[in-house]
Formats: structure tokens, sequence, C-alpha cells
């Protein structure tokens, strides 16, 4: 995946995702990569920039030689229409990674995208490091010369094993306030006393297992890490076979399985299931020789998940200090955020039916009547949610009640 390549310089590790895509077929991504620091480039340092999508595939890329110009570096490249991506880009000095970005998000379209300057930050590239995602923050733990490092939040923090009763526990050498605990595939971390949502190791998006399914006739594709299982005419027909590689398209993904001529196609887009009208975040459509099964793709967590979301409306009353009123799905069914007064937190479950909140837990700090009253109506509004949906303009929908009618709506800011 780029991050890989970025820190590694190894071409070799991207997926072989051809981009197969011409003329109207394709959009401009372009932009400029600069740093803070006043440190001239020799004329050796070159740039790279990739664009990267989903199942991480690479979406394009461009070299930029300093050849004696000093940043801000402008850059340019052709990615396909119609599908987002993250942008990352190096500075690499002798041949080693001296500016880093990573994950600059573009949307979907077909428009030119101008990202302004990005600006990178110096690397100091941790060795043998694992990444983890904790809730809506990503820590990496590794080494830095001699010292286990957890870097998190812009920081490099020095660390020292500790005794624990299990798993291989951290703490701050001068930030005792500070821990990383290890359990396998999952992290425990506390920041300066702040304890972060559970962390999950984060695999690469080559390896994470992709869902996709619809309705009469049952079926569905499951790719895993190393395979790819198809069930058709529930379950009449079965396959088992290695996980091909994505192909890029303009618009869509494709994977393609000739030995059993079949091809799964993914396009971005809210897709909502025709049997209980959950949405999920594409459309895809799987043909199996001569046959089409159409449904949808990817986990509806997947839609929540990611930043915060304000709450613009709460019911019919206007909103007092709306911009404090948030909600933040941290993982898999983990929410926390605001009622305005008070910070909350709980859990959430996704069914094949909708979505339902349990019991919150806040913190007990008391307000000014009008907002204890707002954060009552918030609280009550959770409790009633049974589903929820994604609107036309990106709108977070929570939906219940006794008239199944809208109780919260929240945007991205």
């Amino acid at each position: 995946m780029p991050r890989s390549f970025l820190l590694a310089g190894l071409m070799a590790v991207l997926p072989a995702a051809a981009v197969q895509a011409q003329g109207d077929e394709t959009r401009q991504v372009s932009g400029a990569v600069g740093y803070l620091q006043r440190i001239a480039l020799p004329p050796d340092a070159r740039a790279v920039v990739v664009a990267e999508g989903r199942f991480g595939a690479m979406l394009g890329e461009v070299t930029l030689d300093a050849d004696g110009k000093q940043v801000p570096l402008p850059f340019g490249m052709t990615v396909p229409a119609n599908l987002s991506g993250q942008l990352s880009a190096v500075i690499r000095v002798n041949n080693q990674p001296r500016w880093l970005l990573r994950d600059m998000p573009f949307e979907a379209g077909t428009e030119p995208v101008d990202l302004g300057t990005l600006i990178l930050e110096p690397v100091t590239a941790l060795a043998f490091a694992v990444d983890f995602i904790c809730g809506d923050t990503t820590v990496s733990f590794g080494m830095l010369g001699d010292e286990t490092v957890l870097r998190a939040e812009g920081r490099d923090i020095a660390m020292k094993q500790v005794i624990s009763a299990s798993g291989a526990r951290f703490q701050g050498i001068k930030e005792q306030n500070t821990e990383f605990w290890n359990k396998g595939d999952r992290a425990m971390v506390r920041l300066e006393g702040r304890d972060l949502p559970e962390c999950q190791q984060a695999p690469p998006p080559a390896q994470q297992t992709y869902r996709a399914g619809g309705n009469e006739p049952g079926w569905f594709v499951a790719l895993t890490a190393e395979t790819a299982e198809i069930s058709a005419d529930y379950g009449e027909i079965t396959h088992s076979l290695p996980r091909p590689e994505v192909q890029v398209l303009p618009g869509a993904y494709v994977f393609d399985m000739p030995e059993i001529k079949a091809q799964l196609t993914i396009r971005e887009g809210i897709c909502r299931d025709d049997a209980t009208g959950m949405p999920h975040p594409d459309a895809a459509v799987l043909t199996l020789g001569a046959r089409e099964f159409r449904g949808c793709g990817g986990a509806p967590e997947d839609l929540l998940t990611g930043p915060a979301w304000q709450v613009t409306a709460l019911g019919a009353p206007s909103l007092i200090e709306p911009e404090r009123l948030t909600l933040n799905f941290i993982t898999p069914g983990r929410v926390a955020g605001s009622t305005g007064c008070n910070r909350l937190v709980g859990g959430y479950t996704i069914t094949g039916e909708g979505l339902q909140f349990g019991a919150m837990g806040s913190t007990m700090m008391a307000c000014p009547d009008p907002l204890m009253e707002q954060e009552r109506r918030m609280l009550d509004a959770l409790e009633q949610v049974t589903r929820f949906d994604i609107a036309e303009d990106g709108a977070l929908r929570l939906i219940g009640g006794a008239a199944d009618g809208v109780l919260i709506e929240a945007r991205r800011p």
C-alpha cells in the first residue's frame, strides 16, 4: 500500500491494480508539497505523491525531481473518475524519507480536485512498527533507534516495559501517565492519563475482509485476506478460491475470477438492502457465467465510524450551542459524544434489521436548565432509535419512535 511504499520505497509491495481509464473517464488531482522547516532541498531531492483507493489499490502516482527547485513543489496526477481516495506524499533526500504526509482524503467525482499546498511533517521512521486504531486515533508502537516508542498525536513517547499479569505492558519513561498494554491484536492506550478507546491492530486494506450480498436469489461474496468465498442461489452454488487482485476502473473496483467465470464489481455510493432498507457504502454486482446478481457491499458500520458527527437537528426545537452536540462512532459497537452539557459513552448494535443504542453513561456536570432539557431530549431520542439512513447530501439520520421518523440528524463538519 502507499504508506509502505512511502516509508520503505518498495514499489513491489503495491497491489497490481491497473488503472484502465482515459479521456472523460479520468480526473485531475493537483496541488503542491512543502514543509515548514527552513531547510533547502538539495538538487537530488525527490518527491513522490500517490493516491490510494479502496482495497489498497493505487489510483495514481507522480514523481517530482527537485533539480534545484525549492518547496512548494507543484504536482498533478490523473486518477479514475468517480472514485474517492486518500493522497500520501513523501520527500526524499539521499534516497531517505525526510518529510511525509499520509491519508489526505478527496471525494469521488468527475471535476478536477485542487488540494492546495500540502504541508509534510518530518519523518522519524519507526522500525518494527505496528499500527493500532483506537477509535478515531491511530497510534504506532515500535523502535526508534535503541528506544521503544509510542507514536501518537504527532509525538514520540519513549516507553519502558513494566510488570504485567498478562500481555506486554509499557509505561512512559518521563510520562508515567502514558501506557501501552498489548494483548495479541488488541491494545489499551493511555495518553497522559486519558484512556483511548480499545485499540485494534490495523490490517492492510488488501487483507481486510469485505462482504457483499443480495436477495432473491440469496447470494454473497466474502473476500478474506487469502480467499474469495462465493455462495449463490441460497447456497446451491458455492466456490472457494484464492482472493483475486483488485482491478481499478472508472467508478468501480473489479475482482475477476476467470477460473469460475465470475466477476465481482463494486461501485461506491449508498446502497440500501432491498429487504430491510439497511444502507451500505457500496453497490455490488456478481456475475456468474451468464447470470447477474445485484446487491450491496461493505459494512453498514463503515458509514458511521470515522470523523465525529455534529448534531444539526433534534426534533422541532432549535438547538442551543449545536457545535457542542456530537456523536462519534469510535469503534464497531462503541459510541461517544456530547449532549452539549455532559460527555456520553455507550454501546450500539447493528443487525440486519436496524440500529439500536444501549444504555448511555455520562458525566454528571450540572448545566443551565435549557441545556439540561436539551440533554434529556437527546438521550431520550437515542433510546428510541431503531434504524439509520444516509441522506443524499451525506447527513446521518437516526430514525425511530412511534412515528418511525427522524429523531436526530447530524453532519460531519
